[in-house]
């Protein structure tokens, strides 16, 4: 089958939606976080057990994500006994049809492990932090935070096709 797009409609021969322009977007744009400052989408600590994503933008499978303010996410209740480590990601959702960030809470265990990441048709995930949580933590410091933005098997950064070929 022969497609092409995007053309005016004539009479309502051309109907185009979201999913048209996403698989286009898609072609050209690969998934990850814009990264026009360093603070784009870093978590940093905030009070007790919660941390704040910074404002940014992130594109996932051909749809755009845009957060323009700071972000407080809860951190869950720390074990009392195993530590744990939680996943920040930036969620795109087929079925909610919505980007969002998200905390993944982690297993605490003795030698704990940040929860996968979930990349299917439906869910798809970038890992922008990893938070070590300590058995019994009461807050979160900056250092239990690991960013993981620049790391391309968990996010990556935003490449355009158009100034790949150009560069």
């Amino acid at each position: 089958m022969e497609k092409s797009g995007f053309f005016n409609s004539s009479g309502g021969d051309r109907v185009y939606d979201a999913t048209d322009f996403a698989a286009y977007f898609g072609s050209l744009v690969s998934n990850g976080i814009f990264y026009r400052t360093a603070d784009n989408l870093k978590i940093v600590m905030a009070t007790g057990m919660n941390v704040t994503a910074q404002a940014g933008m992130a594109f996932i499978n051909g749809y755009h994500y845009e957060n323009t303010t700071p972000m407080d996410l809860v951190i869950a209740t720390a074990n009392g006994v195993y530590p744990r480590v939680d996943r920040i990601v930036v969620r795109w959702s087929n079925i909610e049809r919505n980007i969002l960030l998200a905390v993944k809470t982690g297993v605490a265990a003795d030698t704990p492990s940040a929860p996968e990441l979930t990349r299917t048709s439906d869910i798809y995930e970038l890992g922008i932090a990893d938070i070590t949580v300590p058995k019994g933590a009461v807050a979160i410091t900056s250092d239990y935070i690991a960013d993981t933005r620049l790391n391309s098997s968990l996010c990556g950064l935003v490449n355009s096709l158009v100034s790949a070929v150009y560069e």
